[in-house]
């Protein structure tokens, strides 16, 4: 094998190494930052309008996100998020 191919094959595997120590990273930090915003109690309310629900809460932030806007890109562990579609219907719930 020349050199260059070698060098070349080295940097490749150095990278996906790289990458899958990423994922594990992003993943355990998902891990650890697990439902602080209380989402998983509100799972059941996906598949429903948005208008039926209260998701104020005190101390907690919250906001509903209707598809194509603009969100800040802040990331607060204790800020509940809903995500709606075009007829408010709530397609996701998380914190972030």
């Amino acid at each position: 094998m020349n050199r260059f191919l070698s060098m070349t094959l080295a940097a490749g595997v150095i990278v996906a190494i790289g990458a899958f120590t990423w994922g594990q990273m992003a993943e355990k930090t998902a891990m650890d930052a697990s439902d602080t915003c209380k989402a998983a109690a509100q799972a059941d309310k996906i598949g429903t309008p948005h208008t039926y629900h209260d998701f104020s809460a005190p101390d907690r932030p919250h906001r509903i996100i209707p598809p194509n806007s603009a969100v800040t890109l802040d990331h607060r562990p204790d800020r509940l998020n809903v995500d709606v579609d075009d007829n408010g219907i709530i397609t996701r719930i998380w914190c972030g």
